[in-house]
Order: C-alpha cells, then structure tokens, then sequence
C-alpha cells in the first residue's frame, strides 16, 4: 500500500482530494493505488491538500519505506 492511500483514508476522502487538487476523481483514484504516476504538479497539489510536510514523492513510496508521517 502507498503511504497516500493511507493518509487518504485518515485525512480525507479521495474525492474531497480530488475536489482540493482539480485532479478528476477516476485519475485521482489511479494515483492513489499506483496505477498512475502523480508527476510533479499532481504529487505537489495531493500533499498540499493533505497536509504533507516532508518531500511530496514520500507520499507515493510504499508504507514502510519511511517510518512516520510528516
């Protein structure tokens, strides 16, 4: 599982992202399970609107490879 998924069940829902970032719902879901890569622009907009502080291609790493949230 991708640390965003998870953040995304903590700190909001898909769709309230998706409605944050002007990311569509279906490529917002893609991203999310690692489908679809975030590129820089999508990666950045998903940590803002969840609150991530650290490097924003943290989010899209596999849980585990970095031990907290930020």
């Amino acid at each position: 599982m991708l640390r965003i998924e998870r953040i995304c069940e903590k700190r909001g829902t898909q769709a309230e992202i998706s409605r944050k970032t002007g990311i569509a719902r279906p490529a917002m879901s893609r991203i999310v399970r690692g489908l679809e890569p975030p590129y820089p622009k999508r990666g950045k907009a998903i940590a803002a609107a969840v609150g991530w502080h650290g490097d924003w291609r943290e989010l899209f790493e596999e849980e585990g490879a970095f031990d907290d949230d930020k």
